[in-house]
């Protein structure tokens, strides 16, 4: 299950990348996020809760993370993304969402990051 769980944390971080270059270069050029940017970012929390719920069952069935932070930030992972989409889906000017969202999407790499030095 811990290999499964491994897997499923490099496909993350690859999805990670990817969609946060995609959301600066949105965000750079001042043009409004997409469709298919947005689908993206959904793909990205959908594959984090996968993870996670890997890594849930994974701990259950004994091999937890090295570090208890692991878990904090695995819980933050989820919830970034949808979190700054909720907040800020209603702006009025979209390139002010793309750029939040950008900033976001730098904060989720981190996260990823952070996952990957305290799972162990």
């Amino acid at each position: 299950m811990a290999e499964i769980h491994a897997l499923a944390a490099r496909i993350v971080l690859v999805l990670v990348l990817v969609t946060a270059a995609w959301s600066v270069v949105v965000a750079a050029t001042r043009r409004p996020v997409g469709a298919a940017l947005a689908g993206g970012l959904v793909w990205v929390v959908v594959m984090i809760a996968a993870s996670g719920l890997l890594g849930v069952v994974t701990a259950l069935v004994g091999s937890p993370p090295a570090d208890p932070l692991h878990l904090v930030y695995g819980v933050l992972a989820v919830l970034v993304l949808p979190g700054t989409w909720a907040i800020t889906r209603n702006r009025a000017d979209p390139r002010r969402t793309a750029l939040i969202l950008g900033v976001a999407s730098i904060v989720q790499v981190i996260l990823v990051v952070r996952l990957f030095q305290t799972g162990g």
